[in-house]
């Protein structure tokens, strides 16, 4: 088991864009969500509504678990598994959060070319944000444990 701050964690978490986001219902079932994340100090930033099934999840039970797959890494044999303890808050999360989203996924060079391609969605991102129930919010997990998992002709072993 490794520390969530050590290097080859942190490195791993830099190489992926997209958190599986592992929450239980109030009846304790499982649930699964893909969604955008960056850290900040140590802690995961999770990009998504308070009433959302993922923040309603947390509010309830704020165990959840994290997978990563470093879509950006070169390798693709291991999976990064993070336990943790999250909260869901209302509104936007601090301006130095908000840049590292910004910068991640709006405005370096992969994500501006894939941002530019797809210019005739954006009415519909905005549409999508100005749905969410409850408006905007993020989900903050502190990691408590980290480890990786190898994958075995796609599936994790």
């Amino acid at each position: 088991m490794l520390t969530p701050s050590d290097a080859t964690v942190r490195a791993f978490l830099r190489d992926s864009m997209i958190a599986q986001v592992a929450t239980q219902s109030p009846r304790g079932r499982p649930f699964l969500t893909p969604l955008w994340f960056v850290t900040d100090g140590g802690v995961l930033y999770i990009t998504t509504g308070p009433e959302t099934r993922a923040g309603r999840n947390v509010a309830q039970h704020p165990e959840v678990t994290l997978l990563f797959r470093g879509e950006l890494g070169r390798r693709s044999d291991r999976v990064l598994r993070v336990h943790g303890r999250a909260v869901c808050h209302r509104g936007l999360p601090s301006w130095r959060v908000l840049l590292r989203v910004a910068a991640k996924y709006y405005v370096s060079p992969r994500a501006l070319s894939i941002e530019l391609r797809n210019i005739r969605k954006w009415s519909l991102r905005r549409r999508y944000y100005g749905q969410l129930p409850g408006g905007f919010g993020f989900i903050r997990v502190v990691p408590t444990t980290a480890e990786f998992l190898r994958v075995a002709g796609g599936e994790t072993a």
